[in-house]
């Protein structure tokens, strides 16, 4: 355990070493879970603002009018966001959206495809749940 290049088992350099840099770098999974905290991001701010507004502004029953604006500005700024994240992964860990090729190798370059292709997967996943979320303020035109 002395020897300066050994790393324990959860990634993190022995004492005295600087620890690596992996937020967004090759191999890190803080990519994948990016899109949906995204995703929920969007979905607390949105559903607040429209609470907030109803209950504070109009007191009630009343029209949604700017709150659309908000909810369709937040709505703009999650799914470039996310297309952000789904860029990063094709160009970094050579995400493809992979139907009938299987992803079981046990090398690195393997476990990078797969990192991109689950990546490339919530990034979708989460851009459609984005896409619901907004959904209400578009069907309904006031406060219930």
């Amino acid at each position: 355990m002395t020897d300066p290049s050994h790393e324990d088992w959860r990634g993190h350099a022995p004492p005295g070493e600087d620890p690596p840099k992996r937020l967004l770098e090759e191999g890190s999974l803080w990519i994948m879970v990016a899109a949906p905290t995204v995703w929920a991001a969007h979905f607390l701010l949105g559903y607040w603002v429209a609470a907030v507004w109803c209950a504070k502004v109009v007191e009630g029953d009343g029209p949604l009018g700017a709150v659309r604006w908000t909810i369709a500005g937040l709505t703009a700024g999650a799914l470039a966001l996310i297309a952000f994240l789904a860029w990063w992964a094709v160009r970094r860990y050579d995400g493809k959206l992979l139907i009938r090729e299987e992803l079981t190798g046990d090398t690195e370059e393997e476990r990078t495809r797969f990192l991109g292709h689950s990546t490339l997967l919530l990034c979708s996943l989460s851009a459609v749940a984005v896409i619901f979320d907004a959904l209400p303020a578009v069907v309904f035109d006031s406060c219930f």
